[in-house]
């Protein structure tokens, strides 16, 4: 199976010490291609869509790690202050943008698996962190919701893999390697041909916390 990994520094494997991230876990598995990139936000990513390369990567690839949106939320001070003041109309936002990502890969191709990786909060002792968990719940469910009629679109939950404990001992923002290795583990039960089962919920929870 080939599988390629397209997005932000989450894709990337940005903090993971020692395994090079989602790709480079999963290359035992799978023949893997990392596309991720620090920092990019939803636009950045549909750019790089439009690049020969990342094009006929995602043609040939048979699921699609996809991590984006994030940076959009939480990059820029002023952005988080725009995602606590009005959390819904942001959401909206990038998810308009996302559905145009998805489009667009599948108009390059049909058949991949395109797993979508959830939401985390990066800075569990902000003062406002339980109103970042709670939005962050929100957004996986209006992930899944938003593509629960394609079958081959799944949520990839990470609230309950990336905790404090398990953020990077070089950042403390991103996930550290264990927290990576547990995602990859997920990721990999997920692309199982056996499971068929694509919902957030049915699909997450077999895997190890």
């Amino acid at each position: 199976m080939r599988l390629v990994a397209l997005g932000d520094s989450l894709a990337y494997g940005a903090g993971d010490e020692t395994d090079g991230g989602l790709a480079g876990r999963l290359r035992a598995r799978f023949d893997t291609v990392n596309l991720g990139v620090n920092g990019a936000q939803t636009s950045d990513l549909l750019g790089r869509l439009r690049q020969e390369r990342v094009r006929r990567e995602v043609a040939h690839a048979d699921a699609i790690i996809l991590s984006i949106g994030a940076n959009d939320l939480f990059r820029s001070q002023a952005a988080r202050n725009e995602t606590l003041r009005a959390p819904l109309a942001v959401a909206m936002r990038i998810l308009g943008r996302l559905e145009e990502i998805v489009g667009e890969l599948r108009r390059l191709n049909q058949f991949a698996r395109i797993l979508i990786l959830g939401g985390y909060n990066p800075v569990p002792d902000h003062p406002q962190a339980p109103l970042i968990e709670q939005y962050l719940g929100l957004w996986d469910a209006t992930l899944a919701n938003t593509f629960e009629n394609d079958p081959l679109v799944s949520v990839v939950k990470m609230s309950d893999l990336v905790t404090p404990r398990r953020l990077s001992r070089y950042d403390h923002f991103h996930p550290g390697g264990a927290a990576y290795e547990a995602a990859a583990e997920r990721i990999a039960e997920m692309l199982e041909p056996s499971n068929e089962s694509f919902d957030l919920p049915m699909s997450t929870s077999g895997a190890s916390s």
